[in-house]
């Protein structure tokens, strides 16, 4: 919530940092009532409608009265300038760009596949050549694309190194923030993937508490939004469910431990046994076919990686009491059996309280999140970075 500068007593920088955190939610949430700015920032709907009337005069924002649930209100909006930001998604065996306008509107999305075992330095200049056919075909120029947000499964720290052994091997020890900056050419952001999903959920459910989302891919990973902001530790790492130890003794995971969940849970191993029980080499793509065909083997591989999810969300939702609790990765369109596996095994094991308000729900915004958060971020950071616009 904005305060007042110590020491200062000015009510023109007072000002500032109130209108920055209603344009920063703007940016990061797009459209929204007045009232719920008020909300969300804290602000009295006095304070929100005196600086929402000097945007609008401005022409920075603009305003509409619209009818929401029976009752009149107003809206509030971006009026888009010039600025592009650009999001990118790289996975071990995708990546993934779009670009936005301030207005939050994405255009432009492309994808490829990647080898596996890729560079960052080759896959940044993937990345720069898809900006280059987005910005031409789009009628733009390099100069209005202002930021570009970046998200990897990995854990980053504040200096832009990967801290944690991640899916993404190749990549471990590099300075991923000045490659990327000096591969595009443009200022850039870096976050954890799972953070960015949970970012982009954070908005769509419109959780004033807390939401947890869970990516369930080569990696299993958690993101965390509280108060309209993303968790992040100190160190970067944070959300690594994936390594938490469900059985003894059981297989080795790449992070050197025995029994992680990923072990048991994560697209690689449900892919691994699928194969194994049909004899057959074996893609996500059959497994997908497998689930909506009601294949009984497939069913059952996602109800058991279930289980062993909710075995491990059960102390997270001890933990946090979260309103939402959002699953999301690659098996998103097919997830229903991977939810109630997850849900069964959770309710047995978390406190009744603690989820008696929590919703669960299989992500419909796949496999698009983490590159929309990727713009959020990106959109949020510009919005971060321009001069305050204030009146004595």
């Amino acid at each position: 919530m904005p305060r007042r500068p110590q020491g200062t007593g000015s009510q023109t920088a007072l000002r500032g940092l109130n209108t920055a955190a209603i344009t920063r939610q703007l940016a990061v949430r797009g459209p929204q009532l007045q009232a719920d700015l008020a909300r969300r920032t804290g602000l009295s709907p006095a304070t929100v409608s005196n600086i929402v009337n000097h945007e609008v005069a401005g022409g920075r924002i603009r305003t509409e009265r619209v009818l929401r649930d029976g009752r009149w209100g107003v809206l509030v909006s971006v009026v888009p300038d010039d600025t592009v930001v650009v999001g990118i998604d790289v996975g071990r065996s995708h990546l993934r760009l779009v670009g936005s306008d301030t207005a939050r509107r994405t255009f432009g999305a492309r994808e490829v596949a990647l080898e596996l075992g890729h560079q960052p330095e080759e896959t940044f200049a993937l990345a720069s050549r898809l900006l280059d056919e987005l910005v031409e075909n789009e009628g733009l120029s390099r100069s209005q694309v202002r930021r570009c947000g970046v998200a990897l499964p990995a854990s980053l720290g504040p200096d832009g190194a990967v801290v944690q052994q991640s899916v993404l091997r190749e990549w471990a020890g590099h300075d991923l923030v000045t490659m990327a900056r000096d591969a595009l050419g443009i200022d850039v952001v870096v976050d954890n993937d799972a953070n960015l999903g949970a970012f982009a959920h954070a908005g769509t459910f419109d959780v004033a508490g807390t939401l947890v989302y869970v990516k369930v891919a080569s990696g299993i990973g958690a993101g965390i939004v509280s108060g309209n902001r993303v968790y992040r530790s100190t160190s970067g790492l944070s959300g690594e469910l994936g390594h938490v130890q469900v059985v003894d003794g059981g297989q080795t995971c790449y992070c050197g431990s025995r029994g992680c969940l990923e072990t048991l849970a994560s697209t690689r191993t449900i892919i691994a046994d699928y194969a194994r029980v049909h004899a057959r080499p074996s893609t996500l793509a059959d497994v997908i076919e497998a689930v909506e065909n009601q294949d009984p083997v497939a069913l059952r591989i996602l109800a058991e990686a279930g289980d062993a999810l909710g075995r491990v969300l059960a102390v997270v939702c001890n933990l946090l009491s979260p309103d939402v609790v959002v699953v999301g990765g690659p098996l998103a369109p097919v997830g229903q059996p991977l939810l109630d596996g997850m849900e069964a095994s959770l309710r047995k094991r978390a406190l009744p309280a603690a989820i008696s308000g929590t919703t669960f729900v299989v992500s419909d915004f796949e496999p698009h999140a983490e590159v929309v958060g990727a713009c959020l971020l990106a959109l949020q950071d510009v919005s971060d970075a321009r001069p305050l616009v204030t009146t004595k």
